[in-house]
């Protein structure tokens, strides 16, 4: 409107009028364009510059009408990470900062000096940290009258990390409460489910939206309601968590048992602003335990018979072994006959190697009573060879006795007459050679064999 138009709309004088409109025009609530002589003017909202250097909370870049960086708040040059020679005076779009690159920045601070805010969001990088920046472009007008622009600078990096923070907990927490088995909900403090997990939901037989507003005791049998409030009532700042084993009845009438835990949530004055309860079926648990405590009653029962038993056992098992021990003294008695015995005992097998000795043999024939075993017996009896041993075992049966004389050599070399008793034995249905030696004495003239 011109000014012949507002001051007849007013029915003011058209000087008074003027200076009314530019009054109005100095606070910013009016903008002023001028058609050749004409001044028209039209209703806007601007901010005084020097209201907003003073009173303004965020950093703030202003511009006159042509863009050009003309003034700045505190704060702004830390922000930026530069100091003021490189940005007063410059065009908005040609400060050397990479932030300003952006063209959106330009078209909001031109619309501002129009008359018309507007914001953006920026990430950017300054000085190696990233940023998370609201720029507010912001109609203004400074004390000469002239319009302007101011571009206000919210630094949001700390909102934002904590609302991606926040998302974060958020997906972590359902995909926790999606892949558990357990029952999940959170219960406000008027005893009502304001979320809960999917197996809950088949737990009860019910849609989520159906379940939630609902009264978390509906879920059990009325004999379970006092339990129930006496548990909820019982959480306190001082005791914030507590457990209960409560009766489910299922739809088809079968009664469980399920085990709850539930956590407060509390405000800073202390106050429960929710309830968080999970809970698991146990039933089987319970089952598996009463099945367990009849196993240990059957086991302790099993047990004492089995100790009598074992008890008659080991009286037996004592009889046994006193007789063994008995039959220990007699084999240590004949083990010591055999060794110390007048005469020579070797005992041959089917190969003619000699699988026992006694001592007095060792000490006759010159050789430690470990080294005889496995000696053959061309070895030691110098007169019999293979074929005769192979003869003398082909005609060799259980029992079979001969006493004949015959020749001995020692481990040295020296040979001497022997008079020897022969005997086939079987043991384990292996037969064996008993020979037994004596050796002769000079002079005595018997031939030997």
């Amino acid at each position: 409107m011109s000014i012949t138009e507002i001051s007849s709309a007013l029915h003011l004088h058209r000087n008074t009028a003027a200076k009314y409109l530019d009054i109005l025009k100095l606070k910013g609530d009016v903008d002023r364009k001028q058609i050749g002589t004409a001044k028209n003017y039209f209703l806007v909202q601007r901010v005084p510059v020097s209201s907003l250097i003073r009173y303004w909370p965020a950093p703030a870049l202003i511009t006159d009408a042509r863009l050009h960086a003309v003034m700045v708040t505190e704060g702004v040059l830390t922000l930026l990470g530069c100091s003021l020679d490189v940005i007063y005076g410059e065009v908005i779009e040609e400060i050397p900062i990479a932030i300003f690159n952006n063209p959106e920045i330009t078209r909001i601070c031109h619309d501002a000096v129009q008359g018309i805010s507007g914001s953006i969001p920026v990430r950017t990088v300054i000085r190696k940290r990233e940023l998370v920046l609201r720029i507010v472009g912001i109609p203004v007008v400074f004390d000469t009258g002239r319009d302007g622009a101011a571009l206000v600078f919210y630094d949001e990096t700390g909102e934002y990390h904590a609302r991606m923070e926040q998302e974060r907990y958020k997906q972590q927490y359902e995909a926790l409460t999606t892949g558990q088995t357990e029952f999940i909900l959170h219960v406000g403090p008027d005893m009502t489910v304001t979320f809960l997990n999917t197996p809950f939901s088949i737990r009860a037989g019910r849609s989520e939206e159906q379940i939630r507003g609902m009264a978390f005791r509906s879920f059990f049998p009325a004999t379970a309601h006092e339990m129930i409030t006496s548990l909820l009532q019982g959480i306190t700042i001082d005791s914030p968590s507590g457990e209960a084993t409560l009766p489910m009845i299922r739809t088809d009438g079968t009664l469980r048992r399920e085990k709850w835990s539930i956590r407060g949530i509390f405000d800073d004055q202390g106050r429960v602003v929710a309830y968080h309860a999970v809970g698991r079926d146990i039933t089987e648990l319970i089952t598996c335990r009463e099945q367990l405590d009849q196993y240990h009653r059957n086991l302790e029962e099993l047990i004492e018979e089995r100790t009598r038993s074992m008890q008659e056992a080991n009286r037996m098992l004592m009889a046994m072994i006193r007789e063994k021990e008995d039959l220990e003294r007699d084999l240590l008695f004949i083990q010591y006959a055999f060794d110390h015995a007048s005469d020579s005992i070797l005992l041959f097998n089917e190969e003619g190697r000699i699988i026992r000795a006694n001592k007095t043999a060792a000490l006759l024939l010159g050789y430690s009573h470990e080294e005889l075993p496995g000696l053959h017996v061309y070895e030691i009896n110098p007169s019999i060879s293979k074929k005769q041993w192979e003869q003398m075992w082909a005609a060799g049966y259980p029992g079979k006795k001969e006493r004949t004389e015959s020749i001995h050599r020692r481990r040295n070399g020296e040979i001497f007459p022997v008079d020897v008793s022969r005997t086939f034995v079987r043991f384990l249905d292996r037969m064996y050679f008993c020979s037994i030696a004596r050796p002769i004495e000079a002079g005595s003239g018997e031939q030997i064999h």
